[in-house]
C-alpha cells in the first residue's frame, strides 16, 4: 500500500464531500458522480481510503465499492488505484420506477381511501422543497395508545431505490389485506406503524446518492465517535426532519433500506479504533437474532456467497460515522438495522416482482419483533399521569425510553429473567427483580412511580385473601394465608413489616413454635403483584382474637399499624 504522506500530498484537493459542499459558493452537480470499485484493498487500506474522505459504501473481499466525482477518480488514477467505474444511471430510463410525483399521488390517494387506517405526514421538505413523507398505519390512527412504534425508512441515498417500491408495497398490503389476514390485522391492531418510502426525493429525482446540497445523508446524524452530540445543528434538512420526528415519537424497532448488497447490516457502524474488526453493541446477541429473523424469510440473502447467514456486523463490513442505525441505538433507544435488499442499486424493474416475494415475509415478521421482551405503563402513583421514564434491563448498558403520550414502554430483550430499572426525574427510581421473559408476547409490567418525597402507598393485609374479620372454629386447626395486596399501587419504598397479637400484649409471636409471625413483606424489592405470600400455618385450638398488622416503620415495637386484619375464634 501507499504511504499516508504521499497520498496526502497527492489528496490536498481531494477532501472529504461534505467540506466541498459546505463552501460558499459551491453547487452540487450530481452527473459528476460516479459508483467505482477500487481493486486490492486491505483492511489498513480501507482506513486509509476512509480517512482521505473516500464514500466507502461496501466491501466485497478485497474490493471497496465507492461513489467518486470524476476528480476523485482522476486522482486515484493517478495514484495506481485500481477501479472499475460503473455507469452513471439516469432515473428518466428506469421507469416505471415511482417518481416523487407519482409517489406523492398515490400516498395521498391511499390515506384518502382508509381514514380509519392511514395518515399521511409530511415532516418537513428537502432542499428542493420536495416533502418528506411518513405514513401512519394503525387500527385506531388518530389516537395515542399503548402500542410499540415501529419504523421503516427507504431510499436515504437517492439512487438505491429498490427499498421505496417495498415500502410501497408494504403499505399497499397492510391495507387492502386489513381484516382478511391474520397476520397483517394483528399487526396493525397492536403496532402503530410508520413508513417512509423515500428520504432523498432530490437525489433520487437526479439519479444520486446524495441529497440537494451534496451530502450522503447516512454519515450526517450524530455519532458516538466523532460527532457525540444529539442536535440537528448544521446537518443537512433532510437528516434534521427525521431526527424531529425522532425526539417527537418514541420508536422502539426500525429498518433502513439500501441498495448494492444483499445482507443486514447491524449496528454499531462506527468504533473508537478505526481498525476493529468488529464492534457489538450492548445487545448484540438480541440484535442479531432479529437480523436472522429477516434474513432467514429471504433464501437469497440467508444463502449469500459473501455474508454468514446473510448478516453482518457494520464495523466488520466496513467503518463508517455518522450512520442512521447507530443514532437510534445510541440515542433514541431504538433498535435499527440497514437492510441491503439488492446487489444492484437501481435494477430494471421488472425485477421489483421478485424482490417483494423475497422480502414480503421478513418485513411482516421484523416487525413482530417489537412486541417481544417486556412492556407496560409507567405512570405517577399520585396522579396517575404518564411519566417519561427510563427503563433499564438488568446489566446492559442500554437504556430504552417511554412514550410520554402515553407513559408506554416497550423494551425488546432474549428470552431470561431480568431485573428492571425504571427511573425519572422527580421521582424515586424502582428495580423490580425476578421479571421472566419468554420467546413470544411481551412480559406486562405496569410501574407506578411515586414522587420524590411523597407518602408511600398502603398495601392493604389480608388473611385467606379477606380484609377480614375471619372466623374460625376452636375445634379445628384451620390453614390461613397472610398476604400484602399493593391495592392499586405498585411503588412501595419502605420495607413492610407483619405482626401477629395475641392477647393481651404479644406482638412477637410464634405459632406452637413453627413460624415466627413477624415477617418483613417488601425486603427492599418492589412488587407489583396482586398476592405476596408471606406464611402458610395453622391456627391453634381455643377461644382467642388475633390481630394482624402492617408497619411501614423497621422499628416495629412503635407499634404504628398502617392495616389491621383480625382472625377469631370460638
Amino acid at each position: 500500500m501507499k504511504s499516508l504522506p504521499l497520498i496526502l500530498v497527492v489528496f490536498l484537493s481531494f477532501l472529504p464531500l461534505a467540506s466541498l459542499c459546505s463552501q460558499e459558493g459551491t453547487v452540487f452537480d450530481p452527473s459528476d458522480y460516479r459508483d467505482v470499485w477500487i481493486h486490492n484493498i486491505d483492511r489498513a487500506g480501507m482506513v486509509e481510503l476512509h480517512e482521505m474522505g473516500v464514500d466507502i459504501q461496501g466491501r466485497k473481499g478485497s474490493d471497496l465499492f465507492t461513489y467518486l466525482s470524476s476528480a476523485e477518480i482522476e486522482s486515484l488514477t493517478v495514484m495506481g488505484y485500481k477501479m472499475s467505474v460503473l455507469p452513471r444511471i439516469d432515473p428518466n430510463q428506469m421507469r416505471p420506477y415511482h417518481t416523487y410525483s407519482t409517489l406523492t399521488a398515490e400516498l395521498q390517494a391511499i390515506a384518502s381511501a382508509n381514514p380509519t387506517l392511514c395518515e399521511l405526514y409530511n415532516i418537513g421538505n428537502s432542499t428542493y422543497n420536495r416533502g418528506l413523507w411518513f405514513m401512519k398505519i394503525s387500527d385506531n390512527v388518530g389516537v395515542e395508545e399503548d402500542e410499540p412504534e415501529f419504523k421503516y425508512i427507504a431510499t436515504m441515498h437517492g439512487d438505491e431505490v429498490v427499498g421505496m417500491e417495498l415500502c410501497m408495497n408494504l403499505i399497499n398490503l397492510l391495507v387492502d389485506e386489513y381484516g382478511s389476514d391474520q397476520q397483517i390485522t394483528d399487526l396493525v391492531n397492536s403496532v402503530e406503524i410508520w413508513i417512509m418510502p423515500l428520504m432523498n426525493p432530490d437525489g433520487m429525482e437526479e439519479g444520486s446518492r446524495y441529497n440537494g446540497q451534496g451530502y450522503d445523508l447516512n454519515r450526517e446524524f450524530p455519532d458516538r465517535v466523532v460527532d457525540p452530540v444529539n442536535t440537528t445543528n448544521g446537518r443537512p434538512v433532510e437528516v434534521r426532519h427525521v431526527m424531529d420526528w425522532g425526539f417527537a415519537h418514541s420508536p422502539v424497532l426500525s429498518g433502513n433500506f439500501h441498495g448494492g448488497a444483499l445482507v443486514v447490516n447491524y449496528p454499531y457502524d462506527s468504533d473508537p479504533n478505526p481498525y476493529a474488526y468488529y464492534s457489538a453493541t450492548p445487545d448484540d446477541a438480541l440484535i442479531i437474532e432479529q437480523s436472522l429473523t429477516y434474513s432467514e424469510l429471504n433464501s437469497p440473502m440467508y444463502n449469500s456467497w459473501y455474508f454468514n447467514n446473510g448478516i453482518v456486523n457494520g464495523v466488520e463490513w466496513y467503518l463508517i460515522y455518522g450512520g442512521m442505525q447507530d443514532w437510534n441505538y445510541v440515542w433514541q433507544g431504538c433498535n435499527d438495522v440497514t437492510l441491503e435488499v439488492s446487489d444492484s442499486k437501481w435494477p430494471s424493474y421488472n425485477q421489483i416482482p421478485g424482490f417483494w416475494n423475497d422480502n414480503r415475509a421478513s418485513m411482516l415478521a421484523y416487525m413482530e419483533l417489537c412486541l417481544e421482551g417486556v412492556r407496560g405503563i409507567v405512570t405517577d402513583s399520585v396522579t396517575g399521569a404518564p411519566v417519561a421514564a427510563t427503563i433499564r434491563a438488568g446489566s446492559i448498558d442500554h437504556d430504552v425510553y417511554t412514550d410520554p403520550d402515553v407513559g408506554d414502554y416497550h423494551r425488546m430483550l432474549l428470552p431470561g429473567t431480568y431485573a428492571m430499572h425504571f427511573s425519572a426525574t422527580g421521582y424515586d427510581s424502582q428495580t423490580i427483580y425476578g421479571v421472566s421473559v419468554g420467546s413470544g408476547a411481551a412480559t406486562r409490567l405496569d410501574v407506578q412511580l411515586v414522587p420524590e418525597g411523597a407518602d408511600d402507598p398502603i398495601p392493604d393485609i389480608k388473611v385467606n385473601g379477606s380484609d377480614g374479620p375471619v372466623t374460625v372454629f376452636s375445634t379445628q386447626s384451620v390453614p390461613i394465608t397472610i398476604s400484602l395486596v399493593p391495592n392499586g399501587m405498585a411503588g412501595h419504598k419502605k420495607d413492610w413489616w407483619i405482626l401477629a397479637s395475641k392477647p393481651p400484649s404479644t406482638y412477637y409471636w410464634t405459632f406452637n413454635g413453627w413460624v415466627p409471625f413477624m415477617k418483613r413483606a417488601y425486603n427492599g424489592q418492589l412488587v407489583n403483584v396482586t398476592d405476596y405470600l408471606i406464611a402458610n400455618s395453622k391456627i391453634p385450638v381455643g377461644n382467642w382474637t388475633l390481630t394482624f398488622a402492617i408497619d411501614g416503620l423497621n422499628n416495629y415495637y412503635e407499634g404504628t399499624y398502617k392495616d389491621t386484619c383480625e382472625v377469631t375464634s370460638y
